[in-house]
């Protein structure tokens, strides 16, 4: 039905998120908890520490979804854990970040016959807490990773900097101009370099 990817880098890096061995278990049992079946794949981009935290905490549940991937990009990574999902919807999850129990059924009932949608996700505020923070595909940092899901299709750039969705994103536009936007948030997105981490 549908696939979660999840690319993972523990190491540490320039403003990478706090407590991020918590926060991989914190996402993994947000997609392990989803009110329908869902596939989760993790692909571990160059670092061991993710396979060896996740086969411990998890061990019936990750038996033939670890993959180890050597790459400091999550665009490869990424690729690799969608070639491998089984599933023809493909949405993500960062390992910071977590989802909502109800955000995959979600996506599966108003996906329809498009290639892709896009959606709303929930942001953290330094004034009013948690809020949906609007999305625009068309507009650069506007939309991101937390904000899409497709068929089933592999269009990540193989090289860039770690934050590269909007090539991304434009790769996904020149595929197919079957999308929608379906409006529900349900993605939390947990850390903005130099706002916040949660």
């Amino acid at each position: 039905m549908i696939s979660i990817i999840m690319a993972s880098y523990l190491s540490d890096y320039k403003q990478a998120a706090q407590d991020r061995e918590k926060k991989i278990c914190r996402a993994v049992e947000s997609a392990l908890s989803q009110t329908i079946n869902t596939e989760l794949v993790v692909v571990s981009d160059g670092c061991q520490k993710t396979i060896d935290i996740l086969t411990e905490k998890y061990p019936d549940q990750f038996s033939g979804y670890l993959i180890q991937h050597r790459s400091m990009w999550s665009g490869r990574p990424r690729n690799t854990g969608i070639e491998k999902a089984k599933n023809n919807i493909i949405c993500y999850l960062d390992i910071d970040d977590y989802l909502k129990k109800d955000h995959c059924e979600k996506i599966v009932e108003n996906f329809g016959n498009n290639d892709w949608v896009w959606f709303d996700d929930v942001i953290r505020s330094k004034k009013s807490g948690w809020k949906i923070r609007n999305c625009n595909v068309e507009k650069r940092g506007f939309c991101g990773t937390s904000n899409i899901a497709h068929k089933k299709v592999a269009l990540w750039p193989e090289k860039g900097s770690y934050a590269h969705d909007w090539s991304w994103i434009q790769n996904l536009k020149k595929w197919s101009n079957k999308y929608k936007y379906i409006g529900h948030g349900g993605y939390y997105v947990c850390h903005v370099p130099g706002r916040y981490d949660v």
